[in-house]
């Protein structure tokens, strides 16, 4: 049980590692079409919080904001600044929508070898039993749990639906 908990943790954090770097080059190259400077910068803080559920991204979008107006402290605002701020809000929402409904589902489920589905309960569980930290300790301590329950309560028919796919390949 421990083996195949480590294995499948392995392949998790391996999956947010890929996340990260999806996000990362996403961001980067969007960021860097529409000249916003310091586009690495921004990029790797939004791929850094993307792993805190819910509101991490909102840390990076203000983050990003933040970095823009900074660096930006010579132009007008209104007619040079502004208009970047929009454009790198608009990264940031299409980067999440790219983020939560082709990176999350995909990764996650092919890491943990559990259904997207399964993964949303899972971290809506973890957020009403330990807020934030309960989201962000939910898919490896579940990954656990079912590692645990595939080796010592294999006969009930739950356990074997929940644990029918970890023996496939994944990250």
């Amino acid at each position: 049980a421990i083996q195949d908990s480590i294995k499948i943790l392995s392949r998790y954090f391996n999956g947010l590692l890929l996340q990260m770097l999806l996000i990362t080059i996403y961001m980067v190259v969007s960021l860097s079409i529409f000249g916003i400077k310091n586009a690495l910068i921004i990029a790797f803080f939004a791929a850094l919080m993307n792993l805190i559920p819910y509101i991490g991204p909102i840390f990076g979008a203000a983050f990003a904001v933040l970095i823009t107006l900074s660096s930006n402290l010579d132009l007008s605002f209104y007619s040079e600044v502004f208009p970047q701020i929009i454009k790198v809000l608009a990264i940031f929402a299409s980067m999440q929508f790219i983020d939560n409904y082709l990176f999350q589902p995909v990764i996650f489920s092919k890491s943990v070898m559990a259904h997207p589905l399964e993964i949303f309960v899972v971290i809506l569980v973890g957020a009403n039993l330990g807020g934030i930290t309960g989201m962000v300790l939910a898919i490896p301590l579940y990954t656990i749990l079912r590692s645990f329950a595939k080796i010592f309560f294999e006969k009930f028919k739950i356990v074997q639906l929940m644990t029918k796919n970890m023996n496939e390949s994944g990250f």
